[in-house]
């Protein structure tokens, strides 16, 4: 049990093969911040001896052990009950998509039916926008079913901008269409964004400025913080400087980061993710 409590994660459980008793976890574990530096390796967690002949047997694990974060765990960690989804019939939310990353259908129906059974949903996009080859991408398959399963039972979305901007993502192309389309739905996610110092300060100018016009007319704009910490990047022999990601560092858009828990395998205390970005400029 002491070793439990040290190495967060682990389960021990006795192995015997009738000649030989070992003591051994079956999950990984994680080691404290506050031990880490004074630890040079943890042995005897793993490993089975050789010649260990072992009968393995179907196992129920606790309700708290996990291997993944589903639909289930993120409505469960912002107390979203089976009651707590969409009803207005105004509601809607839309995901932007770049560089020819696209949803399946058949794919997003598939994983409603799978992690979708606790909750009302819907498991169809109401609209889209743009092109769509209908070949599934990781990121955009992502964003769908995981918008729609948060923001549960809720008209959903899907815009495609075509194209690049000095072969990266076309943001304002984006946004001006946005601005002439009347009718749009109040809450925008987008998972992208570039390296700032990759754009020019006219751009992003001229993005921001976009950004407000869309807040104006009372519009949500959610960007992901990036997935490269605070970046960094060299300016000359010996000095660096931290590189923030646009568009998450604008003033006019509401930038979101990540955590993970801090046992991988249990549903338990969070921590800030080392890869998640910072909102500065």
């Amino acid at each position: 049990r002491t070793a439990e409590r040290m190495l967060g994660g682990v389960k021990f459980h006795r192995y015997t093969d009738e000649e030989i008793t070992v003591i051994r976890s079956e999950v990984k574990y994680l080691v404290p911040r506050h031990l880490k530096d004074h630890l040079d390796f943890v042995g005897g967690v793993h490993r089975f001896p050789s010649g260990l002949r072992l009968q393995v047997r179907e196992k129920s694990y606790d309700s708290k052990f996990h291997l993944g974060v589903y639909p289930s765990i993120i409505r469960g960690r912002y107390n979203l009950s089976a009651t707590d989804v969409g009803s207005h019939p105004k509601n809607a939310q839309v995901v932007a998509q770049f560089l020819e990353q696209f949803y399946h259908a058949t794919d997003l129906t598939e994983f409603m039916r799978l992690w979708g059974s606790t909750f009302t949903h819907l498991s169809k996009i109401d609209k889209l926008v743009g092109p769509d080859s209908g070949g599934a991408g990781l990121e955009a398959s992502l964003d769908v079913q995981y918008i729609m399963s948060s923001g549960a039972n809720i008209s959903t979305w899907f815009w495609s901008t075509a194209g690049r901007h000095e072969s990266q993502e076309p943001f304002l192309q984006w946004l001006t269409d946005i601005s002439n389309t009347t009718d749009v739905p109040w809450v925008h996610s987008v998972s992208y964004g570039d390296d700032e110092d990759s754009l020019s300060q006219g751009y992003m100018w001229r993005i921001n400025t976009e950004f407000m016009k869309a807040g104006a007319r009372g519009l949500t704009i959610l960007f992901a913080s990036g997935d490269d910490g605070a970046g960094c990047r060299e300016v000359s022999k010996d000095k660096n400087v931290f590189r923030p990601s646009f568009p998450a560092s604008s003033p006019y858009v509401t930038t979101v980061g990540g955590t993970v828990f801090h046992s991988p395998y249990e549903v338990g205390d969070e921590d800030a993710d080392y890869i998640s970005g910072g909102g500065f400029s």
